[in-house]
């Protein structure tokens, strides 16, 4: 895991996406949401910061 520093709140937080297992990958986001988050961040968030911009997406087999 990676530490970061939250672009938001400056929180410490652990990034592991690089060994593609991270919390955030458990956060579901609009398309819209995500969308603006990377138009207002060039980082990542920490799970507070990331979870205000959470939807209830259900996820549908198709």
């Amino acid at each position: 895991m990676t530490q970061k520093k939250c672009p938001q709140c400056s929180s410490i937080l652990e990034c592991g996406v690089d060994q593609e297992a991270c919390w955030c990958f458990d956060i579901r986001l609009d398309p819209e949401a995500l969308k603006n988050i990377r138009e207002m961040y060039e980082d990542c968030l920490c799970k507070d910061c990331l979870a205000r911009f959470e939807t209830n997406v259900v996820n549908q087999k198709i």
